[in-house]
């Protein structure tokens, strides 16, 4: 009969069949004849021990191995040992086939499904996972960015660093935590950290503070919808200051207007200008409030750092007393992160994908039924699909150790440094933020 495991070295005796599994007792092929572990002792039998394997389902079902195997006994160090069987995992009670697929699997499957798969307990599962987790991250190196996102991911309970490369559109690294303590160590040790010109972010003061220990040759530049949406928050401040007064009617319809006032005034149609209207005089505030915003939001139309400096300066210049602490946070941020802020107008970045992989690890997280943070890392940086898509091939010269010829005088006057060499390399820059959002959307994750 054809071999049911088609196992190199088991050979299958017999295979009961249920409706839910397959249960396959077999044999192994392959036997010692001298000690493996002092390399001279002869060995002899010494009795044998049935041991249950869990290999890779069949047709749907799980598969379990039933292994009469021999034990022997060295002659020479006294050991004892069982045969060899090369198939077999030698961590766990399963085949490596099994252990292969359920690393396979595990990036797009929940523990708890892949464990009922195939039959084995769910730490099992997560225990595989962690290993081969341990042996990516041991021989995967992604090229450090030249332009570095670090926007913060409020997940599992606690703020994590999200680290990107912006201009790739890949996600770099996660880490556990935004505290100084975990970040600075990190970026102290980073490979090639002298390659980081650039470094968005938001005015979190812990990663300034970092970045200017330990990467000093960056620049800083301030996401600038983050310091725009400041001057959204301070028209809001004052809207819900205005609604608390209001009757029920009145708090209900400009809470409906909240949408129009934080458009962009570019975009407003005809109504939707009637109906700013009819709030701007009864609330000439609110008018004010609205132009200032407008006028703050606008200062990102220039086109130079000098004109965009002069324009805020303007601005502030503008701000009534009676605005004056609504807009105190914003102006305030613009004191303290002035360089930062119109340093966008030499190096337009933002930190747009760095949030968008946030929503992205959020909906992972949520699809998931709660990974650990461990889990959900290994998955946003290390899938295939994804790390392929975020990797190219570049060519690159390179000296060439080989003899350009075998003429002794021709060699003798031929430096190193001249002798160079075309090759083409593959280079990881992390997984591609679109290819992660797609794989979401299609239901890769589980």
């Amino acid at each position: 009969m054809t071999d049911f495991l088609q196992l190199r070295s088991l050979k299958t005796l017999e295979i009961l069949t249920s409706e839910d599994s397959y249960v396959v007792k077999a044999e192994g092929v392959n036997q010692w004849v001298t000690c493996p572990l002092c390399k001279t002792g002869r060995l002899h039998g010494h009795g044998s021990q049935e041991q249950s394997f869990q290999d890779t389902p069949t047709h749907g079902k799980p598969v379990v191995i039933f292994i009469q195997r021999r034990r022997y006994r060295c002659t020479s160090c006294t050991k004892t040992l069982f045969e060899p069987v090369a198939d077999l995992d030698g961590k766990r009670q399963a085949t490596a086939r099994l252990v292969r697929y359920i690393r396979d699997q595990s990036f797009s499957k929940t523990f708890a499904a892949l464990a009922r798969e195939v039959a084995v307990d769910e730490k099992t599962v997560r225990h595989v996972f962690d290993d081969f987790i341990e042996e990516v991250e041991a021989k995967t190196q992604f090229r450090t960015p030249r332009v570095l996102g670090i926007d913060e991911l409020k997940i599992i309970g606690q703020y994590r660093a999200m680290i990107t490369n912006v201009e790739r559109k890949t996600v770099f690294d996660i880490r556990p935590s935004r505290a100084k303590a975990e970040l600075m160590p990190y970026f102290r040790d980073l490979r090639d950290k002298d390659s980081v010109e650039w470094v968005a972010m938001d005015m979190y003061h812990v990663y300034r503070q970092v970045v200017r220990a330990t990467l000093p040759q960056a620049r800083i530049v301030v996401d600038r919808f983050h310091i725009q949406r400041m001057a959204n928050d301070a028209l809001e401040k004052l809207r819900k200051r205005i609604r608390k007064d209001l009757s029920t009617r009145q708090r209900l319809k400009l809470k409906d207007e909240r949408f129009l006032l934080l458009k962009r005034q570019h975009d407003l149609t005809g109504r939707d200008m009637d109906r700013m209207r009819e709030w701007f005089q009864q609330f000439p505030l609110l008018s004010e409030a609205h132009a200032l915003k407008e006028g703050f939001l606008s200062i990102w139309d220039q086109k130079t750092r000098p004109a965009a400096e002069a324009a805020c300066a303007k601005w502030q210049a503008n701000i009534p007393t009676e605005l004056a602490a609504t807009f105190k946070d914003l102006t305030t941020a613009v004191h303290n992160w002035h360089d930062e802020i119109f340093a966008y107008f030499e190096q337009p970045i933002t930190n747009a994908y760095t949030e968008s992989v946030n929503r992205v690890a959020k909906d992972m997280n949520r699809m998931g039924r709660g990974y650990s943070f461990e889990v959900l890392r290994a998955r946003m940086l290390y899938d295939k699909k994804a790390r392929k898509d975020g990797s190219v091939i570049e060519t690159v010269l390179v000296d060439d150790d080989d003899p350009m010829t075998t003429d002794f005088v021709f060699q003798r006057m031929t430096t190193a440094a001249t002798r160079k060499k075309k090759i083409t390399r593959v280079v990881e820059y992390g997984s591609y933020l679109p290819t992660l959002a797609r794989l979401l959307e299609e239901g890769y994750f589980e």
